[in-house]
């Protein structure tokens, strides 16, 4: 039905029209209450949500904490996050089940309390964010956190943080894995003479790229086996502690550690080590 404009006028004075009008007013709307609703129901579980997602994210860093050194975490971490993976604390059983008797054993050189066991994170040889654990003298604990900490955000490269114990405290086979370690209650190789890794206050770091060179009736000796290559200071080659500038020597020698590469009879290029004074 087509209705003029003159129509629609005469329409509107007799009321003709009123079922349109009623039609038109019948149109659902949204009212502004229900809109409210639906908005504060979509605002509530978008909250859910996202303290479902924190609780989560929490739950699987927690789970770090106890997690095998080596394990690569795989969320990405704030500055404060970090920081919450270097840490030092006293042995804790379940660590010193591990050490007794193979690291660590009854002595009158080193109490179990002057120990401190931390955990940190370490960026591999692969790129990746790891977990990494080491047993030190509690003197040095707070300073050797510090120094890896400042590695691990340059992106200093290290293969493996585990304890000697996980080698049955065996030296080469840690050095032979490329093991970055510290605590080991045992004596010098070749003499009877306690290594300061004995009292926690030496690291070896990858070994296996700086290795151990001793020369004995004039003839070299160079551990682990294998690393004969990384013997030569005067090549170039990835994980190489020293030369001009070098990182990792940089932050031992500002805090006051001797580096084995500094040494005159002989040469340990992984250790750094720090005196009774």
């Amino acid at each position: 039905m087509v209705i003029s404009a003159a129509g629609m006028a005469i329409c509107l004075l007799c009321g003709g029209c009123a079922g349109f009008r009623e039609e038109a007013d019948a149109v659902p709307r949204p009212a502004a209450e229900t809109l409210a609703e639906l908005t504060g129901e979509v605002q509530e579980e978008q909250e859910r949500q996202r303290l479902w997602e924190a609780e989560e994210r929490q739950r699987r860093l927690a789970s770090y904490q106890t997690s095998a050194s080596g394990t690569i975490v795989e969320e990405e971490l704030s500055g404060e996050e970090i920081d919450t993976f270097f840490y030092a604390s006293e042995i804790p059983d379940e660590v010193f089940a591990r050490m007794s008797g193979v690291s660590y054993v009854e002595n009158d050189d080193i109490e179990l309390s002057e120990l401190r066991y931390l955990r940190m994170l370490y960026v591999g040889f692969d790129r990746e964010t790891h977990v990494g654990e080491m047993v030190t003298n509690v003197r040095i604990a707070d300073t050797v956190l510090e120094i890896f900490r400042i590695l691990y955000d340059h992106g200093y490269q290290i293969e493996k943080m585990r304890l000697i114990d996980d080698y049955g405290g065996d030296d080469d086979a840690s050095c032979l894995d490329n093991n970055t370690s510290c605590f080991n209650y045992r004596v010098v190789a070749g003499s009877t003479t306690l290594s300061r890794h004995a009292y926690g206050m030496a690291i070896d770091i990858n070994p296996f790229y700086n290795p151990y060179v001793t020369y004995e009736n004039g003839e070299e000796r160079i551990s682990p086996e294998g690393s004969d290559a990384y013997a030569d200071r005067s090549s170039d080659f990835p994980h190489k502690i020293g030369g001009e500038g070098e990182l990792c020597l940089e932050l031992f020698k500002e805090r006051g550690f001797t580096w084995g590469g500094d040494w005159r009879t002989l040469k340990d290029y992984q250790h750094f080590q720090m005196s009774d004074s």
